[in-house]
């Protein structure tokens, strides 16, 4: 297995957010340690690919353990796919399966990541899923200042009555069989094996607004003593 690490150069969100710091460490240094902490457990070499010279000068001088992929340009434009990355990391390094961390999710959390692990091992695909932050039974449909309602779900009077567990699949985690993933051409086949994290709401930086609520978050986490995976070096 493959725990891969996708680092494009062309940010336009939050330009060189990848090695830019995220308290106290390059934002996607998180992801690498994330990916060292399981590794062991599910038999897998780390690699970064990338076609950002900053990324691979970090990986070069303090990550010896991971791999580097040269990214070739048409992977690296805005409308690459990140199933065509990944499959052409895996065919270089002749691999049958693949863990995806994506480095715009920094913090994740010990507990989660050993469900995770546990769950990797046990099904062919799992992805990691969050509560959203607001019930999709009252998003609207809206049509010039008319809306109606964009779920048909009988209404209760509180929100925790309601039956149907909603999630959204949060980017956090992301592993599954290289075949399928060429076959389907997505990370999300019908046997999919959702995992729920634990707390906090996932952050998938993209803005400089989600930047600031993962420092939020970062500090939430630190305040409340929850154990998350944090660089060492």
């Amino acid at each position: 297995m493959l725990i891969i690490v996708p680092a494009r150069k062309g940010s336009k969100g939050v330009v060189g957010k990848n090695t830019k710091p995220f308290r106290g460490h390059a934002l996607i240094e998180w992801s690498f340690a994330a990916a060292q902490s399981i590794a062991d457990d599910l038999g897998a070499r780390v690699v970064c690919t990338t076609d950002d010279p900053d990324v691979a000068a970090l990986v070069t001088g303090h990550y010896g353990d991971v791999l580097l992929h040269e990214r070739a340009a048409d992977l690296a434009s805005d409308t690459a796919g990140m199933a065509e990355v990944v499959l052409d990391v895996c065919d270089v390094q002749k691999t049958d399966r693949y863990t995806l961390l994506q480095p715009t999710t920094p913090l994740r959390l010990t507990a989660d990541l050993k469900r995770l692990i546990k769950a990797t091992l046990a099904y062919g695909t799992v992805v990691s899923c969050t509560d959203p932050a607001e019930h999709p039974e009252d998003l609207i449909t809206l049509n010039d200042h008319h809306g109606h309602p964009a779920i048909n779900a009988q209404k209760s009077r509180r929100r925790q009555d309601r039956v149907t567990e909603y999630r959204f699949v949060d980017g956090c985690y992301y592993s599954g069989i290289v075949e399928t993933l060429r076959s389907q051409k997505s990370f999300l086949p019908t046997d999919t094996f959702y995992q729920t994290l634990d707390v906090p709401a996932a952050v998938d930086i993209d803005t400089p607004f989600d930047w600031v609520m993962a420092e939020a978050q970062h500090d939430w986490l630190t305040a409340e003593g929850i154990d998350f995976v944090q660089p060492d070096r």
